[in-house]
């Protein structure tokens, strides 16, 4: 007699399935912890002062706000952010900082400052003048002045 060969139903290890969804789910893990391990770093920030957003700087795959604030000297800062709203630029936000490392920092968009001269000059600005030409109509320096 001839014995047909069965064919041999395909076994998967069923511990093999267990060490694959416990590899994933670890690097989900690791990635999620990340991801926030920099945002509780961000909510240990004590120090606030103002900031003045200055302008754009785009890379191919993100947009950086660049900003800057005074302490200890000025300090020039960006941000990773979404979109390109010119409505937030030439204007004063909140900026968080560390204590011990003021170039570890964020600047808060959600609110527009209205500081006053004292507040702006308690955070280290300066006002400073200077002089545009008016030629045509009167043939005069126009004295002006604006915050830096």
């Amino acid at each position: 007699m001839i014995e047909e060969s069965k064919p041999e139903k395909s076994k998967t290890n069923p511990w093999a399935i267990i060490i694959f969804c416990a590899a994933v789910l670890f690097l989900l893990l690791l990635r999620y912890w990340d991801d926030h391990k920099y945002d509780d770093y961000r909510k240990t920030f004590k120090g606030e002062t103002i900031g003045f957003a200055t302008r754009y700087k785009h890379f191919p795959k993100s947009t950086y706000i660049k900003y800057y604030f005074y302490k200890d000297g000025k300090i020039l800062s960006s941000m990773k952010v979404t979109g390109n709203n010119n409505l937030i630029l030439k204007k004063y936000y909140k900026v968080k900082y560390d204590l011990k490392n003021p170039r570890a920092n964020y600047i808060i968009l959600n609110e527009e400052l209205k500081p006053d001269s004292i507040t702006l000059v308690k955070a280290g600005f300066t006002k400073s003048k200077y002089y545009i030409y008016d030629a045509g109509v009167s043939c005069k320096y126009i004295e002006k002045s604006k915050w830096k």
